[in-house]
Formats: structure tokens, C-alpha cells, sequence
């Protein structure tokens, strides 16, 4: 592909008269045939190219052991976060002998007892998710008349 970006930059600039263009063009042509020249030795021992992923990885080296503590300690903050919510009461609006069992105060905690027993991850998912459009509902509400109006049809 180098070889490629290189062959077409080299003959857009032996179109062009000489000026700047033309120089910018020329530079960018040496760029990737450099870059030609580093990658074909790897291709050629049949070695993966690294990709900018390994790159920043080689470059954390000893930095990338301490992630795991930090990421074990973001699990369990999330964990404990799951835990409030979830522990936090359900202000009802009637008494709770006057709701029957499909009202959704009454399923909704049922629900995500359910859903907590069976997949701590989804829910934490989301939880973060309706977390995200409650905070978007304001932003939602505070929109003027008119900028909810539809364009005019073209007839």
C-alpha cells in the first residue's frame, strides 16, 4: 500500500510545473517510500507490523503493571456504587398494600433483583446508561419550540 500512496504521489508531482505545490507533493512522496522501506523488511520476514497499540503498549512497558491495581480498584468501586443504587428506597406514590403486583413500583425493584442475581455486569451497564439520559433530560427540556419544529415539507 506504501508503495502505492508513493508511486501516485510521484505522479501527481511530475504533473505539476515547479512551484510549491509540486515540493509539498515530492516531500510526502519521499515520506511514504520511507515508510515503504521500514515496512518491507518486516513484511519480508513474515513478522506482524506493529501498530500504534503496540506501540504505546512498548512504550508503558513497566507503567502498564501498575494499571491492573487501579483497574481492580475501579471494579470494586463500581461494584460498591451497584450496591447503593440498588439499596437506595423506592419513594412510592400510594401505600404499598394499594399497589398491585404488576404496578411498575412494584416490578421494577423485582426486576432488578432479578437482572442483579443473573448479570451484575449488564445491569451495571445499564445503570450507567440511565444514568447518561437522566442527565441528558434536562439538556432535552431546556430546547425551545423552536428548535423542536420539523422543517417544512418540499412540495
Amino acid at each position: 500500500m506504501h508503495k502505492r500512496v508513493a508511486e501516485a504521489l510521484a505522479r501527481r508531482a511530475a504533473a505539476l510545473p515547479e512551484g510549491p505545490l509540486r515540493a509539498r507533493l515530492e516531500a510526502a512522496q519521499a515520506r511514504w517510500a520511507a515508510r515503504e522501506e521500514q515496512v518491507l523488511p518486516v513484511l519480508q520476514r513474515g513478522a506482524p507490523v506493529p501498530g500504534p497499540l503496540a506501540a504505546l503498549l512498548a512504550e508503558l512497558g513497566p507503567a502498564r503493571a501498575e494499571l491492573r491495581p487501579l483497574q481492580a480498584n475501579r471494579r470494586e468501586w463500581a461494584a460498591l456504587r451497584l450496591e447503593r443504587r440498588l439499596a437506595e428506597p423506592v419513594t412510592p406514590v400510594a401505600a404499598p398494600e394499594q399497589i398491585g403486583p404488576l404496578h411498575p413500583q412494584a416490578l421494577v425493584p423485582r426486576a432488578l433483583q432479578q437482572l442483579r442475581a443473573l448479570s451484575p455486569d449488564y445491569l451495571q451497564q445499564l445503570l450507567l446508561q440511565l444514568d447518561t439520559l437522566a442527565q441528558l433530560a434536562p439538556l432535552a427540556a431546556a430546547e425551545t419550540p423552536a428548535e423542536r419544529r420539523k422543517p417544512a415539507r418540499k412540495r
